[in-house]
């Protein structure tokens, strides 16, 4: 089976050699593409090894790292919709003014609706429209790919797994027809009751039915309690009630409502749909419906979003004011032993110093829910001890708060070897570390103030 990571790198590959090639058609000079920033756009919800994921794959597919930004999808979002399309100063239609939907101070949740996941967040305008997150992304696997997956139990349920098996292998074309018909119609379906839903039905899989399982398949339809008055086919097309149609959607609409009443307060404003999922009219529906003193904001094209507030946040990341931390991150240390505070458990003597310590002490630099400025760097000394012929830094992460490296919320995201200096460290010898927060990736940078030795990034998210 082939790697992840080289299915994504591959397809990384293309898209940079489709680009490159449409570039240099239309100019005459050679292409520099020292010239040329990229950028990723990476769901808010992913860890920092999902992020090293995208950014190897990236660099495998000849993409200079050196060049390359991630992105976050409801950030990008956020963007293109202040920027474009959000603020509409007057409705053409009627030619009523409207106040602005993003203004110094309004608050607003963006929800980002793939085919896989949603990623929300909340959002709040400051000064000189810039974006400050108030509250750490969250979501799930409800995205439209969830109402795909009813959709096809509910054709194993009519025709038999079976029989649409033989379909996927022998017809593979009417097979994504078949699909790709859904997914029209899924984007433009509406909450009429009493209507049937016309979907295109390949002749080949009735035909299939039929010689496989001995029964025509209108008189099975007809014999079905179930199916019988919401399913019928007439030549290439088939007919679906809408209750079953809205089934299809339940448990995705489920999950999305029930993450979105989690992050609501009552001075959000407005709620900003995005992603090809948000196009779908009966999700707008849904939230019309379920949030009817908020502002239901789709933009044009919600589907292409967050590209292009991807090329947004390129020219200009510093828009992004803050985010919230997602995980507390420190690192462990060896503190003074204090017997109000430490378990004897760690409890050890150090020689060259007479004292009692206690060991797998967790620092924390930053606490999850914490709301960091973009490009903070927060920075801690640290003694290495002139006896050590080398110190390891452990960077540790927890959604809580811990005392200890060992208890149950810590997990290890790796470590930085400091090299002793030749001569040895001398006695007001201090080692710096730094970790960087608010961008989309974590940064860790360790200085040795004795030789300015520094070592940067040396710990491996996706091996750690």
């Amino acid at each position: 089976m082939m790697p992840a990571k080289t299915i994504f790198s591959m397809a990384i590959r293309f898209l940079r050699e489709h680009l490159l090639t449409m570039i240099q058609k239309q100019i005459a000079n050679e292409l520099d593409e020292g010239m040329i920033g990229w950028v990723i756009t990476v769901p808010a919800i992913w860890d920092e090894g999902a992020k090293q994921f995208m950014r190897e794959a990236a660099q495998a597919a000849g993409v200079c790292t050196e060049h390359l930004q991630l992105a976050l999808e409801p950030e990008a979002a956020s963007l293109y919709c202040m920027k474009e399309h959000a603020i509409r100063v007057c409705e053409q239609s009627t030619g009523r003014t409207v106040a602005p939907l993003f203004e110094e101070g309004s608050k607003f949740i963006v929800v980002d609706m793939g085919g896989g996941t949603i990623d929300m967040t909340v959002h709040q305008i400051t000064i000189g429209q810039r974006i400050r997150e108030i509250r750490r992304a969250c979501g799930g696997a409800c995205g439209g790919t969830t109402v795909d997956n009813a959709f096809r139990a509910f054709l194993h349920e009519v025709f038999g797994n079976e029989v649409l098996e033989t379909l996927k292998q022998d017809s593979m074309s009417d097979y994504l027809e078949l699909f790709q018909d859904f997914e029209v119609k899924k984007r433009g379906f509406k909450s009429e009751l009493g209507r049937k839903v016309v979907f295109h039905m390949p002749v080949a899989l009735v035909e299939l039915y039929e010689n496989m399982t001995g029964n025509k398949f209108a008189d099975s339809m007809s014999k079905s309690t179930k199916l019988s008055q919401s399913v019928s086919i007439k030549r290439d097309k088939m007919h679906i009630g809408f209750e079953v149609c809205k089934d299809f959607f339940s448990e995705a609409v489920c999950g999305i409502m029930n993450h979105t009443l989690e992050i609501m307060t009552e001075d959000i404003t407005t709620i900003v749909l995005v992603g090809g999922f948000s196009e779908s009219s009966l999700i707008q529906a849904q939230f019309q419906e379920m949030f009817p003193n908020k502002v239901i904001f789709c933009p044009q094209d919600p589907g292409l979003a967050v590209l292009k507030g991807a090329v947004l946040y390129g020219f200009d990341p510093s828009v992004i004011k803050s985010r919230v931390m997602k995980y507390t991150y420190g690192i462990e240390v060896n503190n003074i032993f204090d017997p109000k505070v430490h378990s004897p458990e760690y409890r050890f003597w150090s020689q060259s110093s007479s004292q009692w310590y206690c060991s797998k002490c967790f620092d924390p630099f930053v606490t999850a829910e914490q709301e960091v400025e973009d490009g903070s760097i927060v920075t801690r000394l640290y003694s290495p001890g002139n006896k050590q012929h080398e110190v390891t830094i452990s960077v540790y992460a927890s959604n809580q708060i811990p005392t200890y490296i060992t208890e149950q919320s810590c997990f290890k995201l790796g470590t930085i070897k400091v090299e002793r200096p030749a001569q040895g460290w001398i006695t007001s010898s201090q080692l710096r570390v730094d970790m960087l927060f608010g961008g989309t990736e974590f940064t860790v940078k360790v200085s040795d103030t004795c030789n300015g030795a520094s070592y940067i990034n040396k710990f491996d998210f996706l091996r750690s």
